[in-house]
């Protein structure tokens, strides 16, 4: 088989003034969702989708199986590669030891859920989701005719100032107590860009224990944690984590920016592997993958791939700081930077709207900002707004600009 990750390599000085060439005719010309959903002077900031592109070593693969007309249906060989360099990430990243048998292919996360809610937990029982939280984690219980439990999360502040969001594990025990069936834990944290720490992850284990309730743990921006002080913990890799209960669900689709390729991951063992693996349902997700996701996983995490990550990450890391030194004099509006994702929070519950408009509504009509309304990510965050931070220095500092003389604007 042709090696897929070798080719030139571009160097880091060109990367990132490729970056900064980004301008919002650029992307409106690209045509991405984020950016062809609204009409006019608006800046998209809002699906989870980068504006960098993707590595190198992705794009050549995708290249060569046009050229070579490798189009149609997966080769073992190929599916085989992409659970491995899953494994090895884990295992070189994390500390995760990782079997290559233990990972399993399927279209995306959101099929995983569905899966484990309606084959992997008891009929009739209701999902807690932590809120605020990824959209699709709310509305999707209800398609099994599941209950969703919303927990909000304990919002503080630190010494500083800073905000702080921590999970409600009183709130998800008693849930839990309740007869939930299933607990979906986001690390790192979308929308609220937490980057969860063992002790956390080691109370929640204890309460899943305890109860003997599932906890997925979506960890689709575990490869884009930006804080240099912060480190992605696997939840799995937590010795309480009862392999019986734990499913955990990752791609690279977010840190690479392919989510269109359909190859997620889903790593489980013990007796979670054991009734994946049992489920016809379950199992047949596999089959879903895609060809050229499978290559592109092994492409992505290659040494090339992973030097293109960091030094994303690293921008990624420049841009919310840009954002924040921006906001940092604006009392209206309280910026969460986030420690993983690519994902800020916006309260605006200080800024003075029209009557009957949100928050994310005014940006988008006001200074041009497309931001994700707060609304879609639970109850009781009507007033704020998830900013997308995946874009070009340039663009970054468009959007600084505008909220920042939108927020500081009086109205009466």
């Amino acid at each position: 088989m042709v090696d897929d990750t070798t080719g030139p390599h571009e160097s880091a000085h060109d990367l990132l003034a490729s970056f900064d060439a980004l301008t919002p005719e650029t992307m409106r010309a690209r045509g991405s969702l984020k950016w062809s959903t609204y009409d006019g002077d608006v800046i998209g900031a809002w699906v989870a989708e980068m504006d960098l592109g993707t590595a190198p070593a992705v794009a050549r693969v995708l290249r060569r199986a046009v050229d070579d007309g490798s189009l149609g249906y997966m080769p073992m060989s190929v599916g085989e590669r992409a659970r491995e360099a899953v494994a090895a990430f884990h295992r070189h990243s994390f500390g995760w030891a990782v079997p290559r048998r233990d990972v399993s292919l399927l279209p995306n996360v959101l099929s995983a859920l569905g899966a484990v809610i309606a084959q992997h937990t008891a009929p009739s029982s209701p999902v807690v989701v932590p809120t605020p939280a990824y959209m699709p984690f709310l509305s999707i219980p209800g398609r099994y005719g599941r209950r969703c439990m919303q927990v909000p999360a304990l919002h503080t502040h630190d010494a500083s100032g800073a905000p702080v969001w921590r999970l409600d594990l009183d709130g998800i025990e008693a849930a839990m107590a309740a007869g939930a069936g299933l607990l979906i834990l986001c690390n790192p944290w979308n929308p609220v860009g937490r980057v969860l720490s063992p002790a956390e992850l080691d109370a929640v284990a204890e309460l899943s224990s305890r109860y003997h309730i599932p906890v997925l743990a979506d960890e689709i921006h575990s490869s884009l944690v930006l804080d240099p002080a912060a480190a992605h913990t696997p939840y799995g890799s937590r010795p309480g984590a009862d392999p019986d209960l734990t499913f955990t669900v990752t791609a690279v689709s977010k840190g690479w920016n392919i989510p269109g390729l359909m190859c997620a991951q889903l790593i489980a063992s013990g007796g979670a592997r054991s009734a994946w693996e049992a489920d016809p349902l379950s199992a047949h997700l596999a089959d879903e993958a895609a060809y050229l996701g499978a290559r592109a996983v092994a492409a992505a995490l290659s040494p090339e791939g992973l030097a293109w990550n960091r030094a994303v990450r690293t921008y990624l890391h420049g841009n919310g700081d840009l954002i924040a030194g921006a906001l940092a004099g604006i009392e209206t509006v309280e910026l969460t930077v986030p420690e993983g994702s690519y994902l800020a929070w916006l309260d605006c519950s200080r800024l003075p709207v029209p009557e009957g408009a949100s928050p994310a509504r005014f940006f988008r009509r006001e200074p041009g900002v497309a931001m994700s309304p707060g609304a879609a990510f639970g109850r009781g965050y009507e007033s704020f707004c998830r900013l997308n931070l995946a874009t070009g220095r340039t663009i970054a500092a468009q959007i600084a600009q505008r909220l920042v003389d939108a927020a500081a604007e009086p109205r009466g």
